[in-house]
């Protein structure tokens, strides 16, 4: 039996969409290997869950990644991968090539004669995430390389020629299909869309909680999970703190993740010039059984995106785990995110990137909780009874499979 091969420039199984779509063909019973690069003290070739994990290289590093990246921007090839992949294709029988992400698809593109099928899996607006991923670097010299590597007109342009090469594209929501089939003229029936749901068991992380020591019962907290970057818009939430604290005394906003060390700097910059350093809280990571018990105790968890073609072409797997959580929701108007809300009537949507309607969404939350509650019985049916699960997403990408 041959082998699906996922190709990701990201660890493994710490990637959620790679790990869903492995576990998912794996379930179905295919046989499924990801590529991927070596870390320091990980094992190179190994099995987890039933999907065979084989590790490029050796001793993996960022420092490594950026000159590939650069590699990669100028020839179209990053030959990291490339020999890594090739050797993959000795070692195993590998009948389909599934790559992920843009980077990889001028790579991956190479072996098209190698393999039964290429299939490139789009998991945002790359070239359109350029712009904000960057936009608070300090570092010139980093400026400026990106400026010349990364720049979004030439990876717009790369993401039009793999888009129109590859005959199978999977798109992570509806909204990025629409953008390529207008920007790019690609034929809709070559695109499939697999999104970013939870498997309904998910939901038993919120069954079991554990002590925790961030979220106090008698404060109204408003609490943030994941990732920090200047398109999150954590910027929005700090700056409605103020307002927030006059009308709500115990008020609270609780960011639980990381982020680059310029990104945190902004960060609390702008917690010090609105003098709201008593009620913002840089909590860092937790475990997340402990943050399944943070979400599920939280007066609101809020997702703050900043509305851009980046944000408005893909989705967070936590909008999905905090449906789940029985949690009042607060996003932004990004469009998967407004659409998905607004279809259960799962929570609340301000305007995003504007914090005066953001504290007056979360005024509305704190003057009519009770009556807010069946948002969240929505927002949980949703997920369990409604499709907006990954029990179901998958069955797409099987199907997927099966068709070629």
């Amino acid at each position: 039996m041959s082998y699906i091969g996922m190709v990701v420039d990201a660890s493994y199984p710490n990637d959620i969409r790679v790990r869903k779509e492995a576990d998912a063909l794996v379930a179905a019973d295919k046989k499924v290997i990801v590529i991927c690069p070596h870390r320091k003290n990980e094992v190179q070739i190994e099995t987890i869950n039933g999907v065979t994990v084989y590790r490029i290289g050796k001793n993996y590093s960022n420092f490594k990644k950026g000159i590939l990246d650069i590699f990669e921007s100028v020839f179209n090839v990053n030959p990291f991968f490339y020999f890594g992949i090739k050797k993959a294709l000795i070692k195993y029988k590998i009948e389909y090539l599934h790559i992920h992400d843009l980077p990889l698809a001028g790579t991956g593109y190479l072996f098209k004669s190698r393999v039964k099928e290429i299939i490139l899996d789009l998991h945002e607006n790359y070239p359109e995430a350029l712009k904000t991923w960057f936009s608070w670097k300090k570092n010139h010299l980093i400026k400026f390389k990106n400026f010349l590597f990364m720049n979004p007109k030439l990876w717009s342009k790369k993401e039009r020629k793999y888009c129109l090469k590859y005959k199978n594209i999977i798109c992570v929501v509806e909204e990025m299909k629409q953008k390529l089939v207008s920007n790019f003229d690609i034929d809709p029936s070559k695109l499939i869309v697999i999104s970013n749901q939870e498997k309904k068991e998910f939901a038993l992380n919120f069954k079991n909680e554990v002590l925790q020591n961030v979220i106090n019962p008698d404060s109204f907290s408003i609490t943030y999970v994941g990732g920090f970057g200047p398109h999150r818009g954590l910027d929005t939430a700090i700056k409605a703190m103020p307002e927030i604290v006059k009308s709500i005394k115990n008020a609270k906003l609780f960011l639980i993740g990381k982020g680059s060390t310029d990104v945190e700097e902004q960060l609390k910059n702008i917690v010090k010039e609105n003098q709201m350093e008593k009620y913002v809280d840089f909590v860092g990571y937790r475990p997340f059984t402990e943050v399944s018990t943070i979400m599920k105790k939280s007066t609101v968890n809020i997702i703050p995106h900043k509305a851009n073609e980046h944000t408005n072409n893909t989705i967070p797997h936590k909008l999905f785990q905090i449906m789940m959580s029985k949690s009042l929701l607060l996003v932004s108007s990004c469009k998967p995110l407004k659409r998905i809300v607004e279809k259960y009537d799962s929570g609340l949507v301000f305007k995003a990137d504007d914090f005066n309607d953001f504290t007056k969404k979360i005024l509305m939350i704190y003057k009519n909780k009770k009556l807010l509650e069946i948002k969240t019985e929505n927002a949980y049916k949703a997920v369990m009874d409604e499709g907006e699960n990954w029990d179901e997403e998958s069955i797409k990408l099987v199907k997927f499979y099966n068709n070629l």
